[in-house]
This record gives C-alpha cells, structure tokens and sequence, in this order.
C-alpha cells in the first residue's frame, strides 16, 4: 500500500505517530500545513514531507508517486476533484460525527442541540463535504455532565483509535464501506453563533436551553460559549452540570 498522509493538529498528530511508528513503508508521501510537529517528525523519519501549497502541486506529486489512497487526518482544507482523482482508489476522511448525523462543521455542538446520535467515521471522500461511503464508525455516548469541551476532547482521541483498528484492514486494499443512511443533517460554520445566542425574551424548552448551553461551555475559554445581549452589550454564559449521587 502506498499512501499520502495529509495531517494537522492533534488528530493528525496521533494517526501520524502510529504510521510513522508501524507502517512507514506504506507512506509515499506526508502533507502538512506548516512546519510543525508532524512535518517534524516526518523529516526525522526521513520521510517524504511537503507543506502543501497548491492543488495541482499535490495532485501531481501524487501521481508521480503512484499513491493507491490519500488520507485527510483532520486536514482543515476541502480536497477539490482533481486531487481526489490523483489516488488511485480514492481519499479517506477522519469526521468526528457518526454521520449521517452532523455533516459539516462543529458537529459537536449540534450532536447535543439535535439530540442526536454522536461518533467518529472514517469514509470515502466525494464532491460533496462528508457524504462518500462509510468504512468504519464508532459511537461516543454523550452524558448531561458533557459539554463542549469532554464531548470535543472525547471525539479526537476515540478518532485517532478508529484509524488505528481500521488501518491493517486498509492497506490490505480490500476495503469494504457501505452508503450512508438517508436523513441526518448538515451545518456551516457560520450557524453556530447565531444559534447559541440566547433570545431574553422568547420562550425554550427547558432542555433545549441547556443543551444550547452545555454545548458550548467549556472547564477553561477553549471555545467561545453561548451568550445574550442587552442593552447593546454582549455577555457570555457557561454551565457546569453534575451528577447528584448523594443518597443522603
């Protein structure tokens, strides 16, 4: 199996340690985005590391490698036709959503919001943002004492150990996937601040305005949290919600 690893941040950082460690013979080539740690280690395996620079730079390294399948390891671009094409069976794409559920950004948040289903999925990757074939899933329950932070920190690592199950079976070649289910949704970035803004004056479900809450509530300000506005100022609102197992 030859494989071009495009890898970022701290998924990408793990998916990159256990093929550098295991199969590095499999990798043809590693794309990173800047010089960080993975380009890093990459150069002290000895590796063939590029930062990315264009499209067609990439699609024809690719090419001139002969890579058999491209993998996104939490890569934050949208990979255009002419590089899926490049491989010879096609791109995979690490998704921390048990999709069809949350499609596109900060599927975190609106997993709680929608009360649905939550994970991580491995997938082919196609035109249209996370919507190819499913390899491989695993479900991540979500408790009332997660919030945006356990629920995000949990989907990173349980992404990096679904790669890390999944991969043997991947470079065999004969890789099994199955369509996605009909329904689930889908969500811009752009959507999240306008939907965890608290309106003072309408009326919530009592539920549902926790979970708007707890969805962007974090221990430290790792993310920005839900908030309201009054009298032209903004104000920020973090929850914090614990089992009561005081049987006294």
């Amino acid at each position: 199996m030859r494989i071009a690893l495009f890898a970022d941040s701290q998924v990408g950082l793990g998916i990159a340690k256990y093929l550098f460690s295991e199969f590095s013979k499999d990798i043809a080539i590693v794309f990173c985005t800047k010089e960080d740690q993975i380009y890093n280690l990459a150069l002290n395996r000895n590796l063939n590391c590029k930062i990315f620079a264009n499209e067609q730079a990439a699609a024809a390294e690719i090419n001139e490698l002969h890579v058999e399948i491209g993998i996104l390891a939490w890569w934050p671009y949208i990979i255009p036709k002419s590089v899926i094409a490049s491989a010879k069976q096609g791109f995979i794409n690490t998704h921390n959503s048990y999709l069809p559920n949350n499609r596109g950004k900060h599927p975190y948040y609106w997993a709680v919001v929608e009360e649905c289903e939550y994970g991580v999925t491995l997938h082919w990757v196609e035109e249209g943002i996370d919507t190819g074939d499913i390899i491989a899933q695993r479900k991540i329950p979500i408790t009332w004492t997660d919030n945006a932070e356990s629920i995000y920190s949990n989907s990173l690592s349980e992404m990096v150990r679904l790669f890390i199950d999944t991969y043997p079976v991947l470079r065999t070649g004969n890789i099994s996937s199955e369509p996605q289910a009909s329904g689930g949704s889908f969500h811009y970035g752009s959507e999240l601040d306008r939907h965890s803004e608290i309106k003072l004056d309408n009326q919530y479900r009592a539920r549902d305005i926790l979970n708007i809450l707890r969805a962007r509530s974090t221990s430290s300000k790792l993310f920005h949290s839900s908030y309201f506005i009054e009298n032209g100022k903004k104000y920020r609102v973090r929850i914090a919600i614990e089992e009561d197992t005081d049987n006294t």
